[in-house]
């Protein structure tokens, strides 16, 4: 598996997707002008069909959209359909944690990925610790605690990156670059050197990746 192949070729079904979806939304109000069929039953038939449509479209860019550019000291983050942006101070970034889950109506797993800070500049995307978040995420807790015991004073702030599909991967890779100071758990490891082993952007060396 080629990711970077891979991710252009996400990029271009989900235009074709859109290219087509688009062309139906439009097309179907013409057609009932042109039949001049305007009965309820088809009125309301056609209201309900724009409507899925158009939140499948948006739900498809929703889930794909994620890009960032790293500065050389923060890196600026957009994702989701509204553009929600992403201010992450690397130097700043205590740890990085990677966990699978399965999405909704989706027969493949997906990854979210947890960044741990200790400071969240500008970024109302960066939310205190509390009790639920480590509820929720057991491992990040056991590390939270061992953090929380070198630095009893500190403040930790999390986010929490679901979109963007396999956008991901670069991305991750890219905060393990720029991110010195963190620590990366095992499974975040693990997804960088699977990006690492298939991706356009690495050779191998005597048979091994440096990681």
């Amino acid at each position: 598996m080629n990711i970077d192949k891979a991710i252009r070729k996400q990029k271009k079904s989900h235009k074709i997707l859109l290219l087509s979806t688009g062309l139906i939304f439009f097309i179907l109000p013409g057609y009932f002008i042109l039949t001049g069929k305007f009965y309820t039953f088809y009125i309301t038939y056609l209201i309900v069909l724009e409507t899925l449509i158009f939140l499948a479209i948006i739900i498809r860019i929703d889930n794909s959209s994620l890009s960032f550019i790293y500065d050389g000291y923060k890196l600026k983050v957009n994702m989701g359909i509204k553009n929600g942006r992403l201010n992450i101070i690397c130097d700043k970034i205590v740890l990085v944690h990677v966990e699978n889950y399965m999405r909704r109506n989706a027969d493949e797993s997906e990854f979210r990925i947890i960044l741990l800070s200790t400071s969240k500049f500008r970024s109302d995307r960066m939310v205190l610790v509390h009790r639920e978040f480590l509820k929720r995420h057991a491992y990040v807790a056991h590390e939270y605690n061992k953090l929380k015991i070198l630095r009893p004073e500190e403040s930790f702030y999390y986010t929490i990156i679901k979109r963007g599909q396999l956008n991901k991967y670069p991305f991750l890779d890219t905060v393990y670059r720029s991110c010195v100071y963190a620590h990366f758990t095992e499974e975040a490891v693990e997804k960088i050197k699977f990006y690492r082993q298939n991706s356009e952007n690495y050779t191998w060396k005597n048979g091994k990746i440096k990681i």
